[in-house]
Formats: structure tokens, sequence, C-alpha cells
């Protein structure tokens, strides 16, 4: 039983590497990396070229308002988000002469006096609901007011949703754990990441979808599948090898793409505020975990998402019999998820809509709302959502190997 058992993990080695070569071997292959690099670097470099124009004014270059921003938001960095600095903040707004003819940004007194603090109203005005034009007219820096607008603004964002009251009560919870005042941490690096991440997932999955559509078809379609099944090797065996090929190629995908990311942006914006609470990010979020955790468990589930594709693509190119057919559905899914935004008013569709592989991997739909219940205790979208989908990957496997099986002893 033992040597058995040896051989059959022989077979199951030779096939894999021979899968892997196959898959490695094709120039579409190469030539879809490549163009994904392209796009990933010219989109990492992009917003630091070009000039900056306010209202048809050139106010510098992209580059030099950036590095000025950055070098604001580290002075601000380690600072409570408490009375004294908002009162600093708002004194500073109430400086610009607000007329509707001019945008504010465009003053003198907004680029001398206010912008070393357009972190801290950015986020309140994200994190509060305030209109702009409200807070720099009307708004008396209050930091208990903030906080309790804050409060306000998340019961009415998660009614919009329909959120239970269990959700509700559950999302309570976990706002009260997220340490008030908020302290500001310069978080460039990790705010490019974030916002990336869309982007990456976007590309690993067209990329799983072009790479491995014809991983199944390509043996039938040129009849060489009788040959390669008449090996000892066994057709169970060259099915797993096949499926396991495959995942490595999007796990491979998507860890390449991801350290692009992340080695770019660390030369580029660098890494502070790791520790920085994830509000900074998206503010909509109750999520007790910092800005560092937050990309980690986003390019994580990107990872995830690319294994359940890679298996969805390969078993449809099986069942289908025809590649063509294969990619135009995948990649047909991945935009028809891009144009379709199911309404809120509708709880379930929408939830299943932004929880299926070709809408989860974008950070606003990890970091959502929705949970899962389950005995009374509920988990956050990244928390059952990857449980979900590794199970879907291996029934999904599940069915696809008999359909092998069988076209392969009465296909001919």
């Amino acid at each position: 039983m033992r040597e058995k058992t040896k051989k059959r993990s022989n077979n199951f080695r030779i096939l894999y590497w021979y899968e892997c070569r196959k898959i490695l071997g094709k120039k579409l292959v190469w030539f879809s990396l490549l163009a994904g690099i392209a796009i990933m670097t010219i989109g990492l470099l992009s917003p630091l070229f070009g000039g900056y124009y306010i209202d048809g004014k050139y106010m510098g270059t992209t580059y030099e308002m950036y590095l000025a921003d950055r070098d604001y938001a580290k002075e601000l960095s380690g600072r409570k988000i408490d009375q004294t600095l908002l009162e600093e903040t708002m004194a500073a707004y109430k400086s610009i002469p607000y007329t509707p003819e001019i945008h504010y940004t465009a003053t003198e007194e907004y680029q001398k006096i206010a912008r070393p603090y357009s972190e801290i109203f950015n986020f309140v005005r994200q994190t509060s609901g305030i209109q702009t034009s409200e807070l720099i007219l009307s708004w008396q820096p209050d930091e208990k007011d903030l906080y309790a607008k804050r409060q306000i603004w998340l019961m009415s964002l998660w009614k919009d949703l329909g959120l239970s009251q269990g959700e509700m009560d559950f999302w309570r919870a976990r706002e009260e754990q997220v340490e008030t005042p908020y302290v500001y941490e310069e978080h460039g690096g990790y705010s490019t990441m974030f916002s990336f991440a869309p982007t990456v997932g976007f590309v690993v999955l067209m990329l799983t979808a072009i790479c491995l559509s014809g991983i199944f078809t390509e043996e039938h379609t040129r009849k060489t599948d009788q040959l390669v099944l008449c090996s000892p090797l066994g057709k169970t065996t060259l099915y797993q090898a096949k499926i396991a090929a495959g995942i490595s190629f999007a796990a491979f995908v998507t860890v390449l793409f991801s350290a692009l990311i992340w080695i770019g942006t660390i030369c580029l914006y660098g890494m502070e505020g790791f520790q920085a609470a994830l509000q900074f990010l998206y503010a909509q979020s109750s999520a007790p975990v910092t800005c560092g955790q937050a990309v980690l468990i986003t390019y994580g589930i990107i990872m995830i998402t690319a294994i359940i594709t890679s298996v969805f693509v390969m078993v449809l190119s099986e069942l289908l019999q025809n590649n063509i057919a294969t990619l135009a559905i995948s990649s047909g899914l991945l935009m028809l998820s891009m144009a379709v935004v199911v309404p809120e008013q509708y709880r379930v569709l929408a939830q299943i809509w932004t929880w299926l592989p070709w809408s989860f991997f974008e950070p606003w739909n990890v970091f959502g709302s929705y949970t899962v219940s389950l005995l009374g205790h509920y988990f956050t979208p990244w928390q059952a959502v990857p449980v979900i989908y590794l199970v879907s990957a291996a029934a999904i496997a599940a069915v696809g190997k008999p359909v092998y099986q069988r076209y392969q002893v009465s296909g001919r």
C-alpha cells in the first residue's frame, strides 16, 4: 500500500510539472503577463505625472503637489483628532474667502494656511457626512459632536443597506472597539495599495480567464487526449494535476502583481501608517483593524478569488469544450460586475452580487457591512466569503472530475 501511494504521488508530481510547463510555454501567457505588468506600472506612476490645475489655473506639477501634501501629513502624524486639532483645522479653513465663483482650493489662503490641515478636514468631511460648504461656513469644531455625527451617519448607512437589528448591534459593538479620538498617521502608501486593489483584482481575474480557458479543451480539439491517457498515470491523477497547475498559475499571477504594486508603493510613497485606523482608508467601515491589516486582508482576498475563478474557468472549459466560449463567459461576468449595480433595497440580491468572485475583490465589498449569521454569531465579509469560496472551489472541482472522465471514455 505504501509503495502504491508513493507511486501515485510521483505520478502526480510528474503530471503537475508537465501541466505547469504547458501553461507557461504559451506565448499568449507571456504576452498577457507583460501586458498586465505594463498596466500596473503605468497605473502606479501616472498619478505623479502631469500638471495640477484648479479652475484652469496651473498650481504646479502633480508630483510637487504630492510631495507637499505628504510633508503636511507627516507633520500631523501622531496627533489625535481631538478638540484641539479640530479647532486648529477649522480656524485655518474659515480663513478662506468662500465664494461660488472660485473653488476654495485655488485661493492663496487655502494653499498657505488651510492646506496643511487638508487630511484632517477631509477625514472630518468623509466620516461625518457634513458637506464641505457647511463645514467651512457654519460648523463649529466639537469633538463630541463629530463622533456623534459619525454614529448617526453610520446608522443611516446601515438602514439604507437593509441591515437587521442584530447586524446593527454587531457593528455598533465593533465600532466601540475602534479607539477614539482617532490618531492620525500619514498613510499614503497604504492608501495607494488599497485603492489599487480593484485594478489588481481585475487584471488577475482577466489573465486567469485568458490563460486557463484552454487548459482542458486543447487536448480535445487537437485530439491528443487519448494519447495522453494511454500512459499508466491515469485519468484521475491527470485531472488533479491540471486543476493544481491552474490554481498554482492563478496564485503566481496574484503574487506577481501584488508584489509589483507593493514594491512600487514602498519606493514611491513609503510604508508609514501601518497602525493607522482603517477608517482613514474607508470611512464607512466599523472594523477595528489597521490600514496595514486591511491591505493584507484585501490582497489575501484577491488570492482566494483568483483560486476559485481558476477552478471555475477550468471546469467550465471542460463542460463547454470550447475555450472561446469559456473566455467569453468568464470575461463577460467580470465586465458585467463592473457595469451592473444591484440597488440596496434588494438586500439579499445585493449581498449575493457584491460577494460574487467578480465583484468581491473591491475593498468596499471586502469591508462592507453585510454579514453572515450562524448560530447567533455574525461573521464579516472577509471572514465568511473566503470559506464560502474555498468550499465552492472544492465542489466545482468535484463536479468537473466525472465530466472529464466520462468524456475521455465516450468522447470519440
